[in-house]
Formats: C-alpha cells, structure tokens, sequence
C-alpha cells in the first residue's frame, strides 16, 4: 500500500500506516519545522527507506508528483479552507490514484465537503466531535465495503 499525506502536519497518520503495513508515504507539509520533524522521525524509527518528504503547499506540489500512484491519500488541512474540489480534481487529473483507492478527508463537522467531488463518491462518514472524516473512492470502481 502506497500513502500520500497532505498538510501532514507531524506526519502521525501515515506513521501509523508504515507501521501496520504501508510500504510507502510521501508526506507533504508546507511549514518547514513539521517537514524536518517528521524527516527525524523517519530516521528514529529506521523507516527512511519508505518515507518521501516535500516541503511544499499541498494543493501546488499534486502535479510534480505525476507519475507516483497511491492507494490512500489523507489530507487534513486547516478547517478554514475548503480544498476539497481542488485536490480531488488534481489527483485524477495527474492520475495519482490506484484503482479503488481511497481519499481519507478530515474537515470540521460544520463544514462537510460534497458527496460528490470530480468523479468521486463519498462512501463513508464518521463524526468525531468538531472533526470529521470523510472517505472517498472514484465512481468508475467499485465502491462496496469489503
């Protein structure tokens, strides 16, 4: 399983994922103390061969990554911005999602994104508190739950 994590803040989710059995993250984070943190991290814990870190803005950095595919994309930005439309169309448009991958969206509750986004439906939802996630997969696939 391939991860891309956008606004990765510490990188916490895609850590988790290398460590239940994800063989690859890139982690994209914009601000360049969380950026080296999470390099540090990598090297404590001796995964710096499956990890990839862009210094970059989320959204801008998704066409330079053409030619990478992944199975889940997270994204956690900040509550205030709505990216949703954006990131979803960039991620088809430069073909960075394997068949029946994921798009794991966590937004404020108050503000839930579209069921439908750029050829993508949403398949589930769970509120946590002010937060929510928000799990996408492309129409075009199969879209049951296993």
């Amino acid at each position: 399983m391939t991860v891309l994590e956008l606004f990765a803040g510490t990188g916490a989710v895609g850590f988790d994922l290398l460590e239940h059995g994800a063989e690859h993250v890139d982690f994209v984070e914009i601000d360049h103390g969380r950026t080296a943190e999470i390099k540090i991290q990598a090297q404590r814990r001796r995964l710096e061969s499956r990890v990839t870190t862009y210094r970059s803005d989320a959204i801008n950095i998704l066409p330079k990554l053409a030619g990478n595919q992944y199975d889940i994309v997270f994204a956690d930005p900040p509550y205030e911005i709505d990216p949703w439309a954006q990131i979803i169309d960039r991620l088809q448009t430069h073909k960075l999602l394997k068949p029946n991958a994921w798009i794991i969206a966590e937004h404020a509750t108050r503000n839930p994104p579209p069921d439908n986004i750029s050829g993508t439906n949403a398949i589930n939802r769970k509120r946590y508190g002010d937060s929510t996630i928000t799990i996408y997969q492309t129409r075009n696939q199969d879209s049951r739950r296993t």
